[in-house]
């Protein structure tokens, strides 16, 4: 329980921690103010039971005398106020604690939830290269509330029920001491008799609903994300069983991690109802007359009303601990053993305030060698390339040759084993942000979200900060504009759908081109951008970019060559190295598979 309460508190924030404490500290409050309550039973009944305790009893003589009563029904009266006002004091205590408890849980879940999103999102684009985005949404969406519930509130529930059992029992020692230790012994006994035998059980629970709660979102994400696949090829019920074995594990397990916890409250009531019997037979025996039996008992009804359930609730949330022990290293794993130093948030990059990093002499690769993870061979091996300001490059050769890593690792999101990437003589790394406010990228499959047209065109700007101007200016260049106007119901303010399904797959390549132009950046990088797009929008596509051709930067990767048929210079590229430059026409002459490439269309 230590090593879980240390790995839980390093996912807490300073004042999160300070608030915990002060939570704490509301709970050992709230056991006293119980304790208290339950104990002020006792003097009433006794008083019920037998007036004349008043007088034999020196605090309720005094408190009798005191305040000046005039009989003992009047003294009854005000004593049962006080007990009833330590009752309502108490609830209402206890209910005050809830609703903090709630609310720091509620509150917790939320920064923890946006913490861990920060923390992939800080983390280098070569980290997603071997993470499943299914595992990730399940961390931030599931296994926070998992730790949260099952760990944060099975852990403040264990310190509050701990606390109402010492106190209680200290109250009932201080009256039977002997009566007190074999109701400790009965309870805890019974409880961690179970615990220990269970205790595995437990453990394996927790770590099978991980990962079959994992599988569950990614079967889901599968056979949502391509369902026009399976549509066609009629295997919707291969995910569905295959989404099903997991749902079925999961709940299975739930079932059995409810009934450990639930179990020993059936057999724990019955053994307080017998050791009411006991107790009263136990009393009768003892005592000459049996006006003490009934407060005596009394207490102890109304302590064990309130011990039980306390027990049942420690072992239950010992129980939840136990099975959410795995959901706890899985944040902890992500959330802090892989934080940033400043912190995942701080370590964002504010584009609104980043000025762009001057390119006007040249963007240099010199001596770049990368490797993937687990890759035998390396992808590029000592590559060198320069692109001089307001160029057009071409960059083609066969799958595999490396086309796309050298984009990825100008675009910023790869970093080179070995070797530089310059921009007018600065490395791009000690200026990577401004660096990135130089860019626009045209990928070879476009993510549109499920919003308008003018949202997935100006892309993560604030809804009162698009300029109008700048989207329709892009979405022209993109030849685009004319069938936003004329043949969208709502023009701009028409959604898409998700992942844009209610367009075409030419109208979603055309509105990444125009996300990429919308702020207008001296470089476009476009890597296969037109592979989607017909004949003629490919041709009035190409038209349009050719214009910007020595007022932009241009690099295009380009699996048609007649894409790169007008590029100042191409490089042709084999095994992660330069086979060869020039421009369309001379390559045609002194490349053997520049020509095979251009006579089969590619």
């Amino acid at each position: 329980m230590i090593a879980t309460a240390k790995q839980f508190l390093d996912l807490l924030s300073p004042r999160e921690k300070v608030q915990l404490w002060i939570l704490a500290a509301a709970m050992v409050v709230l056991a006293v103010v119980e304790t208290a309550g339950v104990a002020s039973i006792l003097p009433f009944i006794a008083v019920v039971n037998n007036p004349e305790v008043i007088q034999r009893n020196p605090w309720l003589r005094l408190a009798y005398d005191s305040l000046g009563y005039a009989s003992p029904q009047s003294f009854l009266v005000s004593l049962g106020i006080v007990v009833l006002a330590f009752i309502v004091f108490s609830n209402v205590v206890k209910a005050l604690t809830a609703w903090w408890r709630l609310s720091y849980d509620n509150n917790l879940n939320y920064t923890l939830a946006r913490r861990l999103l920060a923390q992939y999102m800080a983390r280098p684009y070569a980290f997603f290269l071997n993470r499943n985005t299914s595992d990730m949404t399940k961390n931030i969406l599931t296994e926070v509330r998992n730790c949260i519930g099952g760990v944060l509130s099975a852990g403040m529930e264990i310190l509050s029920s701990s606390l109402v059992c010492l106190f209680m029992l200290g109250l009932l020692l201080a009256i039977d001491p002997f009566i007190a230790i074999v109701i400790m012994g009965v309870l805890s006994g019974a409880y961690a008799g179970i615990y220990f035998l269970a205790r595995r059980k437990l453990a394996r629970i927790g770590r099978e609903q991980v990962v079959a709660s994992s599988m569950k979102y990614r079967a889901a994400n599968e056979a949502l994300g391509a369902i026009k696949d399976l549509k066609i090829l009629g295997r919707e019920r291969s995910f569905l069983e295959r989404f099903s074995d997991h749902a079925r594990r999961h709940a299975l397990n739930n079932v059995s991690g409810g009934v450990i916890s639930a179990l020993p409250r059936y057999v724990l009531e019955i053994l307080a109802f017998g050791g009411i019997l006991a107790l009263m037979l136990h009393f009768l025996r003892i005592q000459e007359r049996s006006g003490h039996v009934i407060p005596l008992l009394a207490l102890y009804a109304f302590a064990g009303y309130r011990l039980l359930p306390a027990v049942q609730q420690i072992f239950s949330a010992i129980t939840s601990v136990r099975i959410n022990l795995y959901s706890l290293r899985v944040l902890h794993q992500d959330l802090v053993q892989g934080q940033t130093g400043a912190g995942a948030e701080a370590a964002l990059p504010d584009f609104t305030e980043a000025k762009p990093v001057p390119f006007v002499q040249r963007l240099e690769l010199r001596d770049i060698s990368f490797s993937y993870p687990e890759a035998r061979d390396p992808v590029l091996d000592a590559f060198n390339l320069t692109v001089v300001p307001h160029s057009s490059v071409g960059l083609v050769g066969a799958t595999g040759s490396g086309k796309t890593t050298v984009v990825d690792l100008i675009l910023g999101l790869l970093t080179p084993g070995s070797g530089r990437i310059f921009v007018d003589g600065v490395d791009i790394q000690e200026c990577l942000s401004r660096w990135q406010r130089n860019l626009g990228y045209v990928p070879q499959h476009i993510f549109l979200s499920d919003d308008t047209v003018l949202a997935n065109i100006a892309f993560g700007v604030p809804e009162g900060e698009i300029d109008m101007a700048a989207v329709k200016r892009a979405a022209s260049v993109a030849n685009l504009h004319s069938f936003i106007e004329e043949e969208l119901p709502s023009g701009y303010h028409t959604a898409v759908g998700e992942r844009g399904i209610r367009l075409s797959g030419g109208q979603r390549q055309r509105l990444g081109i125009a996300r990429a132009l919308y702020r207008d950046p001296p470089i476009l990088i476009m890597d296969e951008a037109t592979s989607a797009l017909d004949g003629i929008t490919e041709e009035a596509v190409t038209e349009a970019i050719r214009a910007l051709s020595g007022r932009k930067t241009l690099i295009t990767i380009a699996h048609r060559l007649t894409t790169v048929k007008d590029c100042d210079v191409i490089y042709l590229m084999d095994q992660g190295r330069i086979a060869g430059r020039g421009t369309y026409a001379e390559l045609m002459k002194t490349s053997s598979w520049f020509r095979a490439a251009a006579r089969t269309g590619a």
